[in-house]
C-alpha cells in the first residue's frame, strides 16, 4: 500500500483583520500527498498555492480542519530529514558560504559524516561546482534558488514542497535543471511539490492542483510517473 506522506481534510485558513473580517486564504481543502508523488500546484498569485504548502509541510497550522502525515508522524518531527521547503524568497544563510549552506540540513540532522562530499557531488552534478566558496550575496537570483533546491535534496527526505524553484531561471536552465532534480528524487523515492507559474515546469509533473480564490478546484493526473 503506498504510503500517504501528508494528508489535509476540509482544512481552511482565516488570518484575523483587528476590527473587520478575517481574511479567508484557503476554504475546504482535501488533499494528499503520496510517497514519490510528483505534484505541480497551479494558480494565480494570491490563490493560496504557498499557504497550503506550507500548512502540507506543518509549518503553520490551519484554522480549521484536519493535517496528517501518516508515513512521517508528528508535526515537530517532520524537519530537517522527512520534509525540506525551497522558499520562493532568498533562503540561503548570508553568513554561510554555499558548501556550508548545502551541508547545513545534514549537520542539524547529526549526519555530518560525509556531509561535504555529498554536496560537491550535487554541486558537480549541476556544474555549479564553481560556487561552492561564494557567499550568498555573490549569487544570482537564479543560482541561489539552484543551490537552495540541492539544499532540500541533501539529506534525501520523504518530501519536498518547493514554491516557484525555477521562478529565475531562463526556460532552458529550468528544464535542464528540473530534470536533474527529478532524476535524484525518484532514483531517492522523493516526492515533490511544486508551486508554480511555468507551464513547462507544471507539465513535467505527474499530478497538477488548481488553486482558484483559496479553493482546490482541480486535481488531475496528467501522465504515469516517470
Amino acid at each position: 500500500m503506498t504510503d500517504i506522506l501528508a494528508r489535509a481534510e476540509g482544512i481552511a485558513m482565516r488570518y484575523p483583520v483587528p476590527g473587520g473580517t478575517p481574511i479567508a486564504v484557503l476554504e475546504g481543502i482535501d488533499c494528499e500527498i503520496a510517497q514519490r508523488d510528483r505534484i505541480a500546484i497551479i494558480g494565480p498569485s494570491g490563490s493560496g498555492k504557498s499557504t497550503l504548502m506550507h500548512i502540507l509541510g506543518g509549518l503553520i497550522a490551519p484554522t480549521s480542519g484536519r493535517v496528517e502525515w501518516p508515513a512521517l508522524g508528528a508535526r515537530d518531527t517532520l524537519m530537517p530529514e522527512n520534509v525540506q521547503f525551497v522558499f520562493q524568497s532568498p533562503s540561503l544563510f548570508p553568513a554561510l558560504d554555499v558548501l556550508g549552506n548545502i551541508t547545513l540540513p545534514l549537520l542539524l540532522a547529526s549526519r555530518d559524516a560525509g556531509a561535504k562530499d555529498r554536496a560537491h557531488a550535487l554541486l558537480a552534478r549541476f556544474g555549479l561546482e564553481e560556487l561552492a566558496a561564494k557567499l550568498p550575496e555573490e549569487l544570482s537570483g537564479g543560482q541561489a534558488q539552484r543551490i537552495a533546491m540541492l539544499r532540500a535534496l541533501t539529506t534525501a527526505p520523504r518530501l519536498i514542497l518547493a514554491d516557484e524553484p525555477t521562478g529565475q531561471l531562463d526556460s532552458h536552465t529550468a528544464e535542464h535543471f528540473l530534470d536533474g532534480v527529478l532524476e535524484i528524487a525518484a532514483r531517492a523515492g522523493i516526492a515533490i511539490v511544486i508551486a508554480t507559474h511555468d507551464a513547462h515546469v507544471a507539465a513535467r509533473m505527474a499530478r497538477l492542483w488548481t488553486m482558484d480564490h483559496g479553493r482546490l478546484v482541480k486535481s488531475a493526473q496528467q501522465m504515469e510517473d516517470a
